[in-house]
């Protein structure tokens, strides 16, 4: 149902019959799947309950040391003071939903399939209604039922 949910929320009225049309959906769908296995992974074996914080300091800390490698190598982009300020920016609530996904998998009594199925259906809820309420966005009726199908596949999770 929750795949339903994603799918029918995020589609638009535009249908393409090309097989292309569904490369990206389907390696976001993997990648999704690899990032949530590698996290429980490393929650499970390599990160206690008192290192969760330094984890998420060093893998962010990665992350900006491959990123500026990035940039010099390829040169394609120029470091401006505000998109370094916006990743910054940006980077404050990542750090924090890694560091408080990462206490929520090492929680006792929550399955990793319950944690991973409600915050990634959550996501994309939330995201369509920021985009109605920012952006101005139109529902189409199969957007509309994939919202209702998401909410009514996180009760489904959360209390089953």
């Amino acid at each position: 149902m929750a795949l339903v949910a994603v799918y029918l929320t995020t589609s638009q009225n535009q249908f393409s019959e090309s097989r292309r049309s569904w490369l990206f959906p389907l390696l976001l769908f993997i990648g999704s799947g690899i990032i949530d296995t590698s996290i429980k992974f490393v929650e499970t074996h390599y990160v206690s309950t008192t290192s969760t914080a330094l984890f998420s300091a060093i893998l962010f800390l990665f992350a900006g040391i491959f990123g500026l490698i990035f940039i010099v190598l390829t040169r394609k982009i120029k470091l401006k003071r505000a998109s370094v300020v916006g990743g910054i920016v940006l980077g404050i609530p990542n750090y924090f939903s890694i560091y408080f996904l990462i206490k929520t998998l090492s929680t006792p009594g929550i399955e990793s399939s319950t944690a991973f199925t409600i915050i990634n259906v959550a996501i994309v809820a939330l995201s369509t209604f920021f985009g109605l309420v920012i952006f101005k966005e139109k529902l189409s009726t199969k957007n509309k039922w994939g919202i209702v199908l998401a909410l009514l596949s996180i009760y489904i999770v959360a209390y089953f």
